[in-house]
C-alpha cells in the first residue's frame, strides 16, 4: 500500500513538472524567461475554455534597460502566425516591479488575464507571446500549445 501511495505522489509530481515546462523560448534576445504558467492549465496542451478567463504569468529577467514595452500575441495555425490583438498591450501596466525595467532587478513578473471568447473556433493552436521593448526587440518570447474548448 505504501508503495502505491509513493508511486502516486511521484507520478503527480512528474505530471506537474511536465505541465510547468509547457512552453518553449521562441527567441528571447533582450532577456531570459525564468518561468511561465497559464492558469488554469493542468494539461498539455493547455485547455482554454470559451467564456472563461485565462491568465498568463511570465517571470523574466531583462538584460537591458527598457522604458516602454508591448505584448505582441499570435496564434500559430499550420505554422502561420495570425495576429491576436490584446485589449491592452502595455506591458508596464501588468508587470511588477513597475517600469522602467532594469537589468539589475532580480526578476519581473508579467501577469495578464483575458477572456477566451465564445466566438473562437474549437481548435488546437500554438500561442506565441512576446514582450517587446520600444524598438520592437523581444525581451522575452514564449510559445506554448493550447486547445480552445
Amino acid at each position: 500500500m505504501a508503495s502505491i501511495i509513493y508511486l502516486s505522489v511521484c507520478l503527480l509530481a512528474l505530471s506537474q513538472l511536465t505541465v510547468g515546462k509547457l512552453f518553449r523560448d521562441c527567441g528571447s534576445t533582450k532577456g531570459s524567461i525564468v518561468s511561465m504558467t497559464v492558469t488554469p492549465c493542468d494539461t498539455k496542451p493547455c485547455s482554454l475554455y470559451k467564456g472563461k478567463n485565462a491568465t498568463i504569468t511570465i517571470d523574466f529577467k531583462t538584460s537591458s534597460a527598457v522604458t516602454k514595452a508591448s505584448a505582441i500575441v499570435h496564434g500559430i495555425l499550420s505554422h502561420i502566425p495570425v495576429p491576436f490583438p490584446l485589449d491592452n498591450p502595455d506591458v508596464c501596466k501588468f508587470v511588477t516591479p513597475s517600469c522602467p525595467l532594469k537589468p539589475s532587478e532580480a526578476k519581473y513578473t508579467y501577469n495578464y488575464t483575458m477572456l477566451t471568447s465564445t466566438s473562437y473556433p474549437s481548435i488546437r493552436v500554438g500561442i506565441k507571446w512576446e514582450l517587446q521593448d520600444e524598438d520592437g526587440n523581444d525581451i522575452v518570447c514564449v510559445e506554448f500549445p493550447a486547445q480552445i474548448v
